[in-house]
């Protein structure tokens, strides 16, 4: 015979729950968090399906810097089906980025871009290949630089620091390439 649970029981079932979640959110919501990438603009540092964990304090505290690659929220920019793009950190405020003969310009010093695959990019044209980055903005590029294979700074311009969602610093899948990104 099955009894009902008492008020008692209940309460200390809650009392055990509701921690775990609101410990979670916190923990989702300020430190990290999973996230898989969706697509090919990250290629060959990311194939689609990659299972990355982003931490959520750098972005927060104005650490971001040259090389990091970041989760952005920029669903005015995407086609509709997604929110978010995982995207490669080019420049920072105040520094000049250009755009010439297939190559990457930081205050008018090549960019070595080994995470390209020896990949040039197609030719670009446009009003974000010649600019100084805004004070509060990054530059952002996808790895995989053939033509349009990913909506990028090239397209949409620099992006409010605001705007990070996290910062990739693990990636969990596939298992053949665990690790910490550098």
């Amino acid at each position: 015979m099955i009894k009902n649970p008492s008020a008692r029981e209940i309460m200390r079932w809650l009392a055990q729950i509701a921690p775990a979640i609101i410990i979670t959110f916190f923990v989702i919501t300020y430190i990290g968090q999973f996230t898989i990438v969706k697509g090919d603009s990250m290629l060959p540092t990311f194939k689609n399906n990659t299972v990355l964990f982003i931490e959520k304090l750098t972005g927060r505290f104005g650490t971001l810097k040259n090389g990091d690659i970041v989760v952005i929220k920029i669903p005015e920019y995407l086609d509709g089906k997604k929110t978010y793009a995982i995207k490669r950190i080019i420049a920072t405020g105040g520094q000049h980025i250009s755009i010439e003969n297939g190559y990457v310009l930081i205050d008018g010093n090549k960019l070595n871009e080994d995470y390209t695959g020896g990949v040039e990019m197609g030719p670009v044209s446009g009003i974000h290949n010649n600019l100084t980055i805004p004070d509060g903005y990054i530059y952002v590029l996808g790895d995989n630089r053939l033509p349009g294979e990913s909506k990028d700074s090239r397209t949409f311009g620099p992006v409010p620091v605001s705007r990070v969602e996290g910062r990739v610093i693990f990636r969990l899948y596939p298992f053949s390439e665990l690790g910490i990104i550098n």
